[in-house]
């Protein structure tokens, strides 16, 4: 699809990646990513085996993100390691190409990363700056052509469901995050026509669309001829 050429940037090196953090102090507990190459067309073209570290944090996990994810305090002090060991370590899984691009569903990815950077003093870290600078929401993608009936963004599990995909593993592993958002990924360029009907959707749905050009297209769409006659009877109703 020519629309990611100018978020890509001929990147043909894509990390999806997802961060999981604790409730009060906004810390990272745990990292996932899956690297994958592309081809001309920003298909995926190699898939490289996932990447997932647990991370000891300074502040406590709390209840509710404890919850939701299933990490522990206990898992931390026996699996975790320091954030920037961490950092170090999944810098080295990325690799060198200095144009690969960082997704992931949404910002707060990003501002738990320089929360995290904020608490350990790494706000200068070579490797976390290049992550900002190559940083891409995929969300603010994708909702451009796909929202809910109520013109609102959908969370990952809702718009794999709109375009038929399966969400794999569990929700808030960050790991199985990345995987279903590389999924994502694939299916955005795979379903062109859900994507075009969704589409349709959202341009239908826009409260900034002015009411002539909404009447003309919903005309269009129950398969009525139009003309500028039309568009023109339409703004005279509205002055």
């Amino acid at each position: 699809m020519k629309f990611l050429n100018k978020y890509l940037k001929d990147s043909k090196t894509l990390i999806f990646f997802d961060l999981e953090g604790t409730q009060l102090t906004q810390e990272i507990i745990a990292i996932g990513a899956v690297k994958v190459t592309l081809d001309n067309k920003n298909n995926i073209k190699k898939k490289f085996a996932p990447f997932k570290r647990y991370v000891k944090s300074k502040g406590k996990i709390g209840p509710v993100v404890e919850n939701l994810t299933g990490i522990s305090e206990d898992l931390l002090q026996k699996e975790g390691i320091n954030f920037k060991d961490a950092l170090l370590q999944f810098q080295n899984y990325v690799g060198n190409d200095l144009n690969s691009k960082f997704l992931s569903y949404g910002a707060f990815d990003l501002r738990l990363l320089h929360q995290t950077a904020n608490i350990n003093d790494l706000v200068e870290n070579a490797f976390i700056n290049r992550i900002n600078h190559n940083y891409i929401d995929f969300s603010t993608i994708l909702s451009q052509f796909i929202r809910d009936d109520k013109n609102q963004l959908l969370s990952l599990t809702e718009a794999l469901d709109v375009l038929n995909v399966t969400f794999q593993g569990n929700n808030h592993d960050p790991e199985a995050d990345a995987i279903n958002l590389m999924l994502l990924y694939q299916a955005f360029l795979k379903e062109r026509g859900i994507l075009k009907e969704q589409y349709i959707k959202v341009l239908l749905n826009n409260p900034k669309l002015p009411r002539p050009i909404h009447r003309l297209m919903k005309d269009l769409l129950k398969g009525k001829t139009i003309s500028k006659d039309d568009l023109s009877k339409y703004v005279e109703e509205e002055l």
